[in-house]
């Protein structure tokens, strides 16, 4: 963790002194872009070593932060200078580029795009998480827990793969049970457990039905701690002083799997994607019971956009999801990454309705080829021929089956989900 710190940090040293070149050569707009930009990252990753600290995960942690700081108190000076060589209407211009990702250089390539195709930005962040983060593959195997408290939800994964997930109940919906949002572990398990009433410490409840814990207990920090409970009804709700309750089978199989230390993050995100093993992908609304997390399309757009699927998600849909937040499935479609000699593309193959749709930025981008858009007539013109376009959430895509005519390609699906384009000679 400490090297990993350790580059974060130098990439921010490094966008400063870039910064500082800017100043001293041409004090044009670059300069601002650059830091507000520096000064956004360096505020996410205070705010995420701040809770790292808050639970004493690492000493070391303390130096870091004190460092990161001194660079950003450097970005603040300088920036500050480069308000004072570019003017306001420069510096408004810097925060657009922040919140809306400069357009794909794919797009060089195609011709004629029209002004209407093409603010697929939506750069919203809540407090415990990007959500425009791309779901990475890792080789990590260690296992961790997942609890989301807006869904009450407790997922245990083996590395990136979900091992199973189990409804809980969470905390009351009052200031001082509200279950808390973290980093923790598990530090403690013991079988049947006493209880000790917090409103009455001289209460004790030995192990047996009636105590409140049920038959096994998981503590991660405090008097917080993952359990079983004598009021299974409570389950899926709002219920407890601060605890994860369980039902008694499915803790006691949890109790099972699980090792002392193993990571517990606790987030609160009403928004869920679920990846199924043929990737097919499909999303959740759930209800804002602890009054936390606002929503509206461009978030859950910007969510969708990680998994490369926004473009096809209806926004009048979900809109309608958002107004139900009724923690219901709602599928997407399925989506595959593209791969042209032996390198993966920026944007991805989507399936919907049974058919396969290519994104055409990606293609010319990546075969070097110039696309001419007919917006009119809505045709693709390349040197080996036309297609018809499709238009969505402003990215072009072409059906599979006139990648040939248009790009001199043809694809298929590989067994491991990937799209496989080959050249035609």
């Amino acid at each position: 963790m400490g090297r990993e710190f350790e580059s974060l940090l130098g990439h921010q040293r490094k966008r400063v002194v870039e910064a500082r070149f800017f100043i001293t050569t041409n004090g044009q707009r670059q300069i601002t872009t650059l830091l507000f930009n520096c000064l956004c990252d360096l505020r996410g990753k205070l705010d995420f070593m701040d809770i790292l600290l808050y639970h004493k995960r690492e000493n070391f942690l303390k130096e870091e932060w004190r460092r990161c700081m001194m660079y950003r108190k450097l970005a603040i000076a300088l920036f500050i200078l480069a308000v004072c060589g570019t003017g306001s209407q420069q510096i408004n211009a810097a925060a657009d580029d922040y919140t809306r990702p400069e357009q794909n250089m794919a797009s060089q390539w195609v011709k004629s795009r029209p002004d209407f195709m093409g603010n697929p930005a939506f750069v919203i962040e809540d407090e415990n998480k990007k959500a425009d983060e791309k779901p990475q593959e890792s080789l990590d195997t260690s296992q961790h827990i997942l609890i989301n408290t807006a869904a009450r939800q407790l997922t245990l994964f083996q590395g990136v793969r979900r091992i199973k997930t189990y409804p809980v109940a969470c905390g009351k919906a009052q200031p001082d049970m509200m279950t808390p949002s973290g980093h923790f572990e598990i530090i403690e398990k013991e079988i049947n457990p006493s209880w000790t009433d917090p409103q009455n410490p001289k209460n004790v409840v030995p192990a047996g039905p009636n105590n409140p814990l049920g038959q096994r207990w998981m503590r991660i920090g405090g008097n917080y701690g993952i359990h079983g409970t004598n009021a299974p009804n409570s389950i899926g709700h709002y219920a407890s002083h601060g605890c994860v309750r369980m039902h008694e089978k499915d803790v006691e199989d949890l109790f099972s799997r699980v090792k002392m230390h193993t990571p517990v993050d606790i987030v609160y995100d009403r928004v869920v994607i679920q990846r199924d093993d043929d990737h097919t992908i499909s999303y959740y609304v759930y209800p804002d019971g602890y009054k936390r997390q606002s929503l509206d399309t461009a978030y859950v757009k910007k969510v969708l956009h990680g998994y490369g699927v926004d473009t096809f998600a209806n926004e009048k849909s979900i809109a309608e999801k958002i107004r139900k937040s009724d923690g219901q499935q709602t599928y997407v479609e399925k989506v595959y990454d593209i791969i042209l000699d032996g390198k993966k593309l920026d944007k991805r193959a989507i399936r919907k309705d049974g058919i396969t749709y290519l994104p055409v930025d990606s293609l010319s981008s990546a075969l070097r080829m110039e696309i001419d858009f007919k917006p009119e007539e809505m045709l693709l013109q390349s040197p080996y021929g036309q297609a018809p376009a499709i238009s969505k959430s402003g990215e072009l895509y072409i059906k599979d089956t006139d990648a040939s005519g248009l790009f001199k390609v043809h694809g298929e699906l590989t067994s491991d989900y990937k799209y496989q384009l080959t050249a035609e000679h």
